[in-house]
C-alpha cells in the first residue's frame, strides 16, 4: 500500500475527493505533516440534493489530529457550484464541519477530553490549540444535538436548582428521573423560570401534560410552579430535603445554646454528621455533650429517632410512628424543631407520596453536585449560555458522536 492510499484508507475519503499530496515538513517547529486534497478535473458534486460540477474553487486549510510529532493539517481547493438561479455556493467536505478550521476527527478528540473530565484549557494545551477553540466546538456541538434530539415523553420529572455564581443566581435544573437526563434549564428559580425550562424540554417534542410525578423541595416557588403547570402531577417532597431541613432546625438549637455554652463552638458538624461516620472520640464527646446540654442533646436524639422512623415508613409505606414523632417533636419545647413540625404537617401530602411511589430526588442531587463540579474545573462562567450548553454536553444524553 502507497503512503497516499494508507492515508486515504485513514480519512475514509469518499469520492471524488482524493489526496494529490503529502508533504513532510521536517525544519519547522513543530514539524508538520500537510495533506492535500483535490479532485479528478469534471467531478461533480452535490449540493442540496442536486450534483454540479465546480465553478471555481476556495483554498481552505484545518487542523487534523497529529500524526506522531507532526502537526497535521488538510489543505483543500474546495469547489464552489453555480446554482440555477446563478447564485454561487460552496460544497461541504466530508472531513469537517461548514465553516470550521478542524477535521471532525480533531473535533471529536478534543471534546472527548472534556467529556472524560479535564477543563477546556487543559484539553486545549493538550492538543496544541486555544481553549477557547474548543469551547466553541462543544456549543456549536450541542446546540445542533439539541436542535436534532427528539425527547420521548417524561413522565417522571426532578425539579431542582443550582447555584451558578456567588449571589443568588440560580439554574432551574428539569431531569427526566426514567431516562437519567437533563431536559431543561432556564436562569432563575421561580414559576417563570419552571415554565422557561418546560419550553426548552417541549421544544424537542415533549409534553409537560404527560409528567404523572414530580419530585420537589419544599420551596413556595416551585409548589406555586407545580400546581400551575402539573395540575394532574403527583408531587414528591424527597427525604433528602426533608432531612435539610431538619438538620436546620437541629443547627439553630445549637446556635441558641452555643450563646451559652461555649463548648458547643465549632461542633456544628458533629450533630449533623451522620454517626456512623463518626470516630470513637467524636462519639464519646457527642455523648458527653448530649448528656450535659439538654436542649441541643434532646434535638439530637429526636433528629437520630426521625431517621430510623423514616426508613420504616419507606420501608413499609406506614407514617404512623412518624406521625408519633411529630407529636414528641411539637411538645419537646424547641421551637425550631416546632416549626419543622408545621412544615411536615402543611407539606404532608407530598411526603406520604414519596413513601408510597418512593419517588426520590436522588438523580437531581447527583447532577447538581456534578454541576458544581463542572464549575469547579472551568473555574466559573462568564457567560450563562455557555455554562447552560456545558450542562447539556455533559448531563443531557446528546448524541455528539462521541465514543461514550
Amino acid at each position: 500500500m502507497t503512503e497516499i492510499e494508507l492515508f486515504t484508507a485513514a480519512l475514509r475519503l469518499p469520492l471524488p475527493w482524493k489526496i494529490t499530496e503529502i508533504h513532510f515538513e521536517t525544519a519547522s517547529y513543530p514539524k508538520e505533516l500537510r495533506i492535500k486534497i483535490g479532485h479528478d478535473r469534471g467531478a461533480q458534486f452535490e449540493y442540496e440534493g442536486q450534483f454540479y460540477t465546480a465553478y471555481d474553487h476556495q483554498a481552505r486549510v484545518w487542523r487534523h489530529l497529529d500524526f506522531f510529532e507532526h502537526v497535521c493539517y488538510i489543505e483543500a481547493r474546495v469547489p464552489r457550484v453555480k446554482l440555477e438561479d446563478g447564485s454561487v455556493r460552496l460544497v461541504e467536505v466530508p472531513w469537517a464541519e461548514p465553516g470550521s478550521s478542524f477535521t471532525l476527527l480533531f473535533e471529536k478528540k478534543a471534546m472527548q477530553l472534556v467529556k472524560d473530565g479535564l477543563s477546556k484549557s487543559k484539553a486545549g494545551a493538550q492538543m496544541r490549540i486555544d481553549g477557547r477553540c474548543i469551547g466553541r466546538m462543544i456549543n456549536r456541538a450541542v446546540s445542533q444535538a439539541l436542535a436534532e434530539q427528539d425527547l420521548e415523553a417524561v413522565e417522571d420529572l426532578a425539579l431542582d436548582e443550582v447555584s451558578i455564581t456567588k449571589g443568588h443566581n440560580y439554574f432551574t435544573i428539569l431531569t427526566d428521573r426514567q431516562a437519567g437526563k437533563v431536559v431543561g434549564i432556564a436562569e432563575g428559580k421561580d414559576h417563570k423560570a419552571v415554565d422557561k425550562a418546560l419550553i426548552d424540554m417541549e421544544i424537542r417534542g415533549a409534553d409537560r401534560s404527560e409528567v404523572q410525578t414530580v419530585t420537589l423541595d419544599m420551596s413556595t416557588a416551585y409548589i406555586a410552579a407545580c400546581d400551575r403547570y402539573f395540575p394532574d402531577a403527583e408531587r414528591v417532597f424527597d427525604r433528602f430535603h426533608i432531612m435539610k431541613k431538619l438538620n436546620e432546625a437541629v443547627d439553630a438549637v445549637r446556635k441558641e445554646d452555643q450563646k451559652q455554652f461555649k463548648e458547643l463552638k465549632k461542633t456544628k458538624w458533629l450533630w449533623l454528621k451522620n454517626a456512623s461516620k463518626l470516630s470513637l472520640a467524636q462519639r464519646l464527646k457527642l455523648q458527653d455533650l448530649s448528656a450535659s446540654l439538654p436542649n441541643i442533646g434532646k434535638a439530637y436524639r429526636l433528629k437520630e429517632q426521625f431517621k430510623q422512623f423514616m426508613d420504616t415508613a419507606y420501608i413499609w409505606n406506614d407514617t404512623y410512628l412518624l406521625k408519633m414523632w411529630m407529636a414528641m417533636a411539637h411538645y419537646s419545647g424547641l421551637e425550631s424543631l416546632q416549626k419543622f413540625v408545621k412544615m411536615l404537617q402543611k407539606h404532608w401530602y407530598g411526603i406520604e407520596t414519596f413513601f408510597s411511589l418512593r419517588a426520590t430526588n436522588a438523580m437531581a442531587e447527583a447532577f447538581n453536585l456534578k454541576i458544581q463540579e463542572i464549575k469547579r474545573i472551568a473555574r466559573g462562567f462568564r457567560n450563562k449560555n455557555n455554562f447552560k450548553l456545558m450542562i447539556y454536553f455533559h448531563l443531557g444524553k446528546l448524541d455528539l458522536g462521541l465514543t461514550h
